[in-house]
């Protein structure tokens, strides 16, 4: 029995006892340590993971960055003191005289070749080249630039049609009014209109040729009879030709048509003042100040105006309403000046000085 024992416990000797080993304590250790060795694996996971990302997106950037590069148009060299002309402002027919400048200003452009120019190839295209950049300066408002592309048109072909127009148009903004009449006739050759018509009267107010100017308005007037700058311009040619009832008509007859033009307005009140005609220039202005409320000058002209028609009320009032409009040391010039000469010793005239005086000072003394 005993040896059975002994067998026994020599088998049992060399196995653990698992049970007893296997306590609730051990089981908590081997779930913290595997909770760990999870969290370990995740933040290496991220890591890796971010990584892969941040790489991705830097090589889409570069792949966007490599076909932008590729697909863009390179801008032509622009010439010291010219126009640059935009490449997709032009239509895709008259995209060739990019390449073209290039091309002449390389080799020269030689429009300045004497006599006649033969119509061939050659010479269109280089008047073709020239129309379009002209065209193309007007549009970016570089009308200098425009006029020299015109004048190597007309220095290839002299005879050509449809630019003798906008020329003339052009020298009478740039008031050489010679020129802009000499391109406006050949316009007139071309086709009767009422803008080129109109525009000739105008050059020819410039040149002071005021009965050629009277016969172009009128014409454009018959096409136009209720055109506002038609009777505008009839109204500066008479006042300079010294027609002032013709003239008092057709700037009455352009406001009526521009109520909204105050500059003119101001002008025509000027033009009456200058003839003296003080009623006309007082029933013009009071109708004015109706209109406009806020403009300074129309109220001291019309304080003038009552001034010289013996209104003095009416010229008190006209200034109390302008100085409020202006600061005290401007309303103390326009109320200095010898227009006020016969109303300065009037009482109602010193108290409005004294109290612009005395707002200036204090304005003064502010600063």
């Amino acid at each position: 029995m005993k040896r059975k024992d002994e067998l026994r416990d020599i088998y049992q000797a060399g196995n653990p006892d698992f049970e007893k080993d296997f306590t609730p304590q051990v089981a908590q250790e081997i779930i913290e340590q595997r909770q760990r060795d999870l969290f370990r694996s995740r933040i290496v996971s991220m890591f890796f993971g971010g990584l892969a990302v941040i790489l991705s997106v830097v090589l889409v950037a570069v792949a966007i960055r490599d076909f932008l590069s590729k697909t863009e148009i390179s801008k032509p060299v622009q010439s010291q003191g010219k126009a640059f002309i935009p490449r997709h402002s032009l239509s895709s027919e008259a995209v060739w005289v990019i390449n073209y400048k290039q091309a002449i200003e390389e080799e020269g452009f030689g429009s300045e070749e004497e006599g006649e120019k033969p119509l061939s190839t050659k010479w269109v295209k280089k008047a073709a080249y020239h129309i379009i950049m002209g065209q193309q300066a007007l549009a970016i408002g570089e009308p200098d630039e425009a006029l020299e592309h015109f004048n190597d048109v007309v220095k290839i072909f002299p005879e050509i049609e449809g630019i003798h127009r906008v020329m003339g148009t052009l020298y009478i903004q740039k008031e050489q009014y010679d020129l802009a009449a000499n391109h406006l006739e050949l316009a007139l050759q071309e086709e009767e209109s009422f803008e080129t018509i109109n525009n000739l009267g105008t050059a020819y107010i410039g040149t002071k040729d005021y009965d050629a100017a009277e016969k172009y308005l009128k014409r454009a007037l018959e096409l136009q009879p209720e055109s506002p700058i038609c009777h505008k311009n009839l109204a500066v040619l008479y006042r300079d030709m010294e027609r002032n009832d013709d003239a008092m008509f057709h700037f009455e007859k352009y406001l009526d048509l521009r109520p909204d033009d105050i500059e003119t307005m101001q002008t025509y009140a000027l033009f009456l003042t200058s003839l003296g005609r003080w009623q006309a220039a007082a029933d013009f202005l009071e109708k004015l100040t109706t209109q406009v409320t806020d403009i300074a000058p129309i109220y001291f002209l019309l304080a003038q105006v009552q001034v010289q028609n013996g209104q003095q009320d009416k010229a008190i009032a006209a200034l109390k309403r302008g100085i409020q409009l202006v600061d005290p040391t401007l309303a103390l010039a326009w109320m200095n000046q010898t227009e006020f000469n016969t109303v300065r010793e009037s009482p109602d005239f010193k108290k409005l000085v004294d109290e612009l005086e005395i707002a200036s000072v204090s304005l003064d003394n502010m600063e």
